[in-house]
C-alpha cells in the first residue's frame, strides 16, 4: 500500500509500535504527502516512539516547519562518509509526550 495511507489506517486497537525505519527518498517526495505519511506513522507509535530516517546526504530530509507543525523533532544518531553520497540516520520523535506540560498553549 502507498504509505500516504497509513494515517487512516489504525494497524492495532491502540498506538503499539515502538519504533518505525524508513528510507523513503523523502527529498522527491511532495510536502504534502510527506506530512501524511509523517502523521500516518506517528499515529500508530506509542508515546515516545520514535521514526529512523535514513537518508543520502548530511542534511535531514524534512523541513523545519513541518516538523515544527506535527512538534516533532530530529537527531541525527548516525552517519557514514565512506558511502557515495554519504549516509546519514536520523531520529524522529515527537517532542512532548502526553501529560507534559507546553507553554505554548497555556
Amino acid at each position: 500500500m502507498d504509505a500516504v495511507g497509513l494515517r487512516h489506517l489504525s494497524l492495532f486497537h491502540r498506538p503499539a509500535i515502538g519504533a518505525a525505519v524508513s528510507g523513503l527518498p523523502f527529498r522527491l517526495i511532495s510536502p504534502r504527502r510527506t506530512f501524511a505519511i509523517l502523521e500516518g506513522v506517528f499515529a500508530n507509535l506509542r508515546p515516545g516512539g520514535a521514526l529512523y530516517q535514513f537518508t543520502l546526504g548530511r542534511n535531514c530530509p524534512f523541513d523545519q516547519s513541518l516538523l515544527d507543525r506535527l512538534d516533532l523533532g530530529v537527531m541525527r544518531v548516525g552517519h557514514t562518509f565512506r558511502n557515495f553520497p554519504p549516509a546519514t540516520v536520523y531520529r524522529i520523535a515527537r517532542l512532548k509526550t502526553s501529560g507534559t506540560y507546553d507553554w505554548r498553549f497555556a
